[in-house]
């Protein structure tokens, strides 16, 4: 494995932060999910930066704090969640749902679930912010930034081991021939994000895990039912709502803190 190379690579896909340009190969895709965590950490330390603006007005902080990883990734991974929750809405086969998962066209279902998901998403973490600004809270914001990297160990190591729904696609090239040492680069990257997170505040991190825990067989058995197993899509799908899960389980543990 040329870690670099992989590195380099995966920067290119799953971020807008530039890289040096060079001909990419079908064998430099594999190992490049090893490094997906790293997009995660890039955007935890923005945010820890964008922290030291605290005096700033809390709704001003969550704009900023959710305009980060939109930043830095590009939206790339709701690309994969809206076509999923169009996918989702249709009830069709598994054959069906797959084909309009690969439709360029935005549907309506895509458009109200982005909406509920900003929503939603504003109001817990303005709930986070002003937790976090008030003393309240005040590892709230700190867990919100360690949670991207952890999100995407998750993504990678789940991307690797469940069963993929087509034998072509991005998925297939990034995850398909992953070697054990692939697992054991995520699972690495798992046990730092989650050592850091647990040294920021313990008690989030464990609420947060158990939530992810159980929004991961969620997502298992989702995929397994109405799509044969996971895609590129369905990745997406599952960063944008392990964040989510992330952020409403800080906001609730958050409040439950000030009463």
């Amino acid at each position: 494995m040329n870690v670099f190379k992989s590195i380099m690579i995966a920067f290119s896909i799953y971020s807008r932060i530039p890289m040096p340009t060079f001909e990419w190969g079908d064998a430099d895709y594999r190992h490049s999910i090893s490094f997906l965590p790293l997009i995660g950490t890039v955007i935890g330390v923005l945010v820890g930066i964008a922290a030291i603006f605290e005096d700033l007005p809390a709704f001003v902080l969550m704009v900023i704090f959710s305009l980060i990883p939109l930043m830095v990734t590009g939206g790339f991974h709701l690309d994969g969640f809206m076509d999923v929750c169009d996918a989702k809405s249709s009830f069709s086969e598994k054959e069906k749902s797959l084909e309009i998962m690969k439709d360029p066209h935005i549907g309506a279902f895509a458009v109200i679930g982005l909406l509920k998901l900003a929503l939603i998403w504003a109001g817990a973490l303005y709930l986070v912010v002003y937790g976090w600004k008030t003393g309240r809270h005040m590892g709230g914001v700190y867990s919100y930034a360690v949670s991207f990297m952890t999100v995407r160990a998750l993504c990678g190591l789940i991307s690797i081991i469940l069963p993929k729904a087509k034998s072509d696609g991005m998925l297939v090239r990034e995850a398909g021939d992953a070697a054990i040492k692939d697992k054991m680069i995520l699972g690495a990257e798992l046990i730092i994000a989650g050592a850091a997170w647990a040294y920021v505040d313990w008690m989030p991190a464990i609420c947060c895990g158990t939530g992810l825990f159980v929004f991961s067989t969620y997502y298992y058995l989702m995929c397994k039912k109405r799509f044969g197993g996971v895609t590129g899509d369905t990745a997406g799908y599952y960063v944008v709502m392990s964040e989510l899960v992330v952020v409403v389980i800080l906001a609730v543990t958050g409040t439950a803190s000030w009463m």
